[in-house]
């Protein structure tokens, strides 16, 4: 929304400044209001494009801001860690995945999301958790054994990736064929 009021403001500014320029005879005035639409239009967008930028990278944190504040009485730090650890690992290969293709790039962001689901998942289940009874936590194992699963498949993927880029002279359709089942696997899980 912020990149539309921005652009509509800049296309305003440069309307103005050809009206300037047709209707004053006066050089400098017209060099002028062009120049000001120009640093404008690029300042804005700049601060814009960062603002964005800053944004994501809140966006991407946020899941393990709330895992890592949640446990209050330090009850479940060894499933904290393991989630932790997941996503973390998941958000290490992201500039891997940038160059990849558009398939990957949005098969990494919906493995990125199922990990920060899971992620939201455990802190719902902290909070609501029964300190009196104290019961074993078996939901959020599972959910720790989901993300190690995940996590698996995702490395797994990417090396048989590395792996295809780095030698495409010696392309094996073994390779193709653990990606596409390393695929079906990471979709049936998601399905469960």
């Amino acid at each position: 929304m912020n990149f539309i009021i921005a652009n509509s403001i800049s296309v305003l500014l440069f309307v103005m400044s050809l009206i300037m320029i047709f209707i004053s005879d006066n050089i400098p005035l017209s060099a002028v209001s062009i120049s000001i639409w120009l640093i404008y239009t690029v300042f804005s967008n700049l601060h814009l494009i960062r603002q964005n930028k800053i944004e994501e990278s809140r966006k991407k944190k946020e899941p393990l801001e709330k895992l890592l504040s949640c446990d209050k009485r330090k009850r479940f730090t060894k499933q904290i860690t393991k989630l932790e650890t997941h996503y973390k690992s998941i958000l290490s290969r992201e500039e891997y995945i940038k160059t990849s293709t558009e398939t990957m790039r949005d098969l990494y962001a919906k493995i990125l999301e199922q990990s920060g689901s899971n992620i939201e998942s455990a802190v719902a289940y902290i909070k609501s958790y029964d300190y009196y009874t104290n019961p074993e936590p078996v939901y959020l194992n599972k959910l720790c054994d989901e993300g190690e699963l995940l996590v698996n498949k995702f490395n797994s993927l990417v090396e048989h990736l590395v792996d295809i880029d780095t030698n495409p002279t010696e392309l094996d359709m073994v390779y193709v064929d653990d990606v596409i089942s390393c695929l079906d696997e990471m979709k049936q899980s998601r399905m469960v």
